[in-house]
């Protein structure tokens, strides 16, 4: 009953009530992850992940709302915790696109071969990723650790709002929104033919964050938009999975070039791993390709959202 009456009451709330009762949401989110990701179960260190982004990008998209030293504060803590996750979930991705890419070997790979990479490839990887989730578990228990909860369920129990977030919700939110949909547009459209790898992380970030703003204001609790917001936050989604896609297969690329640099030091056979690392680069200029498409579709989102 209570989710019922919630609906209609922020239908016609003011920018602020509606903003921080997503980010409750997202808050509720996090404390429900964050044992399962300690636990390392299936998936919870990528979506604990995940939600540090969502709370952060929200943060991000609707900051005029908030006094800029306290929100900027707290995305700033919750970036520390992105960060200690990503360390985590970085070698995860690693060990996925190394499966994949040990389904469909290169021709004339050997059982012997093969086992030797995926001993690199993998099962260091495995172990990697033991020592590295037990590093992050003993910083979550630290007293920064819950400093960083405190901060949040503080903010969210007396958000520190601007007159800006006295607005009408649908009014000041749908301009916000549209202010991040531009941003993004912005941002892709700087980008060269040959552009560098740090101009398409700035542009798979923007693509992110606009999906997490647009979902925030499109989903439970905060329903105020429908499709053309939606709209938004696929493009968003299209744009971040494209050069996410991308950024895997390079990082792929550059991590197999290491182990083969290892193991030619060890006097190891290594045509394999050269082999793999230039099936990943190639994989990483078609997902490239695919930019251009989730350009247009982003741009035709926007324009649709800006004629509203």
């Amino acid at each position: 009953m209570a989710d019922e009456q919630a609906a209609p009451d922020l239908a016609g709330a003011d920018a602020g009530t509606a903003i921080v009762a997503a980010l409750r949401a997202l808050g509720e989110r996090l404390d429900d992850l964050e044992p399962a990701a300690l636990a390392d179960e299936p998936d919870a260190v990528h979506q604990l992940r995940t939600h540090v982004r969502r709370l952060r990008s929200v943060l991000g998209a609707y900051r005029p709302l908030f006094e800029a030293s306290i929100s900027e504060s707290l995305r700033r803590r919750y970036r520390e915790l992105g960060r200690e996750l990503g360390t985590v979930r970085d070698i995860e991705v690693r060990v996925q696109v190394a499966e994949l890419a040990l389904e469909d070997p290169p021709d004339g790979s050997t059982p012997g071969g093969l086992a030797a990479v995926r001993g690199h490839l993998v099962d260091a990887e495995l172990e990697g990723h033991r020592l590295a989730h037990g590093r992050m578990v003993e910083r979550q228990r630290m007293p920064r650790a819950s400093a960083r909860r405190l901060m949040l369920a503080d903010f969210l129990d007396a958000p520190p709002l601007t007159p800006l977030a006295a607005g009408p919700a649908d009014e000041v939110l749908g301009d916000l929104l549209e202010r991040e949909a531009k941003r993004a547009v912005r941002r892709a459209d700087r980008l060269t033919s040959s552009p560098a790898p740090e101009q398409l992380h700035a542009v798979r970030k923007a693509g992110r964050r606009l999906r997490y703003a647009a979902e925030a204001v499109t989903t439970e609790p905060l329903e105020l938009f429908g499709a053309k917001a939606e709209a938004l936050a696929e493009a968003g989604e299209d744009l971040h999975d494209v050069l996410g896609d991308h950024r895997d297969e390079v990082l792929f690329a550059e991590h197999v070039r290491r182990a083969a640099a290892h193991a030619a030091h060890r006097g190891e056979p290594v045509e394999l791993l050269e082999r793999l690392a230039e099936a990943a680069d190639r994989r990483a200029a078609a997902h490239l390709q695919d930019f251009g498409k989730a350009r247009r579709g982003l741009r035709d989102a926007v324009d649709t959202w800006s004629s509203r």
